[in-house]
């Protein structure tokens, strides 16, 4: 049995160190993973993740603002069976992890900080299957999972702006992405080329932007749940939809005119639904706010 782990502070071989003057950069070698589960927290800053190359699992670079404060970075990694867990905390300059004697953990941010917003860059392998959980917290996050092979994928952000793209079709298959913004504005596009059966998205206050270009030919299933904001779902007109909508004074829901047909009370189909070789299944339940679904070329 091959088992093989890695922190932050060691394994110097395959993690490296500060390669030039305030600028930060750490990276995991590939050696003969077959999946990798990946586990990415940030309580603050620009976070960038995208496709890497094929012989390093991963790589995170970060410009740094002031020399005299260092962010929080650890990268801890374990190697067993083939399978790589992987697991990425990021923090801003000068703040501090602190643990509980129940095992939980908590970041501390110095009241000298300098808070221009920290950016970090974060490179994902290629070519092999990962399971990706990413937790962001205040700041800005953009996923661009063009390239990667996908199995499994859960996005939490807080205070943000974010965006989600596949600019391909992901070669993995997602059985369940759940994706859960708070007080943010959201954006993601091309997500039929995620390749997932269902999708949950859960919003809190915001402006939340969900396009579902991209290839189906399959029928899935979309759990919008949404409190208060406005809400737009851009569908091709290709795709067969239908949607079921809990009708309420304190929410709105608009279709484009034409393209949809009542069937019964909150039940609404387009009309080549029957037909349709790719087809989502949708369910929409908003508090207070609008909820627009619009169809495109």
């Amino acid at each position: 049995m091959k088992t093989t782990r890695l922190t932050y502070a060691a394994a110097l071989c395959i993690i490296f160190g500060i390669v030039a003057a305030q600028n930060l950069h750490r990276e995991v070698k590939k050696t003969d993973e077959k999946e990798v589960r990946v586990k990415i927290e940030s309580s603050f800053g620009s976070v960038h993740i995208e496709k890497g190359s094929k012989d390093k699992i991963v790589s995170v670079s970060y410009k740094q603002k002031d020399k005299d404060h260092e962010p929080k970075l650890d990268i801890d990694y374990y190697l067993k069976k083939n399978v790589g867990d992987l697991k990425i905390e990021m923090h801003p300059e000068g703040s501090t992890t602190n643990s509980s004697e129940e095992g939980g953990s908590g970041v501390h941010v110095n009241t000298d900080i300098n808070f221009k917003t920290d950016e970090w860059h974060v490179a994902l392998v290629e070519g092999i299957p990962l399971s990706i959980e990413a937790e962001l917290g205040a700041g800005k996050s953009d996923f661009d999972f063009t390239g990667l092979i996908i199995n499994d994928l859960t996005i939490t952000t807080g205070a943000s702006s974010s965006k989600l793209n596949f600019d391909e079709k992901n070669s993995g298959e997602i059985k369940t992405m759940h994706i859960e913004s708070g007080v943010s504005k959201f954006v993601a596009n091309n997500l039929n080329n995620a390749n997932f059966d269902k999708m949950e998205f859960e919003g809190g206050v915001g402006s939340y932007y969900l396009d579902f270009g991209g290839e189906l030919k399959k029928q899935v299933r979309v759990d919008i749940n949404v409190g208060l904001g406005a809400m737009t779902l851009a569908v091709p007109k290709n795709i067969g939809v239908r949607i079921k909508y809990e009708d309420s004074w304190l929410s709105n829901l608009s279709l484009d005119d034409g393209d949809f047909v009542r069937k019964k009370k909150g039940v609404y189909e387009s009309e080549n639904f029957s037909r349709a070789e790719g087809k989502m299944d949708i369910s929409i339940e908003s508090g207070l706010g609008s909820v627009k679904v619009k169809r495109t070329k």
